[in-house]
């Protein structure tokens, strides 16, 4: 996957973590799907590559979810961590571990899939997303 289109998705993989369900994930879904379609608009991409592409969105959407469900729990055991007269360092360090193993999981399946978008893009649409990602680095830069 171009780093752009990685970032982008990264990006929206993080909101639609916090997001959780109901609505807010549903429209953030949908901007996802919007963004993904503009872009492979710019790269003209064929009709298989749009179906891969946009199956692999809907997949790391999909493992998004019981992250989100996830954090919402995790948040709701730090606070009464929090709140408790002593708090179980122990249990504190547990939760924050395991939301750090989810989210490491979830990196390394947008990892696979940006590898993945690298052999579904033919050479041509990769100059173009380095080109793209060359401007944003540039713009990052203070």
């Amino acid at each position: 996957m171009s780093r752009w289109m990685l970032v982008a998705v990264a990006v929206s993989m993080v909101g639609a973590v916090g997001c959780g369900r109901g609505a807010r994930a549903e429209r953030l879904e949908k901007m996802v799907a919007l963004k993904v379609d503009d872009a492979l608009d710019d790269l003209d991409a064929t009709t298989a590559q749009r179906e891969r592409v946009q199956a692999m969105t809907k997949d790391a959407l999909t493992a998004a979810r019981p992250l989100a469900e996830q954090a919402q729990a995790a948040r709701g055991a730090l606070v009464t961590e929090w709140k408790a007269d002593r708090p179980d360092a122990s249990r504190v360090h547990q939760l924050v571990d395991a939301q750090l193993e989810a989210l490491r999981g979830f990196a390394h399946r947008l990892a696979d899939q940006a590898i993945e978008l690298h052999q579904v893009l033919t050479p041509q649409q990769r100059a173009l997303v380095s080109e793209r990602l060359d401007r944003f680095e540039r713009r990052q830069r203070p």
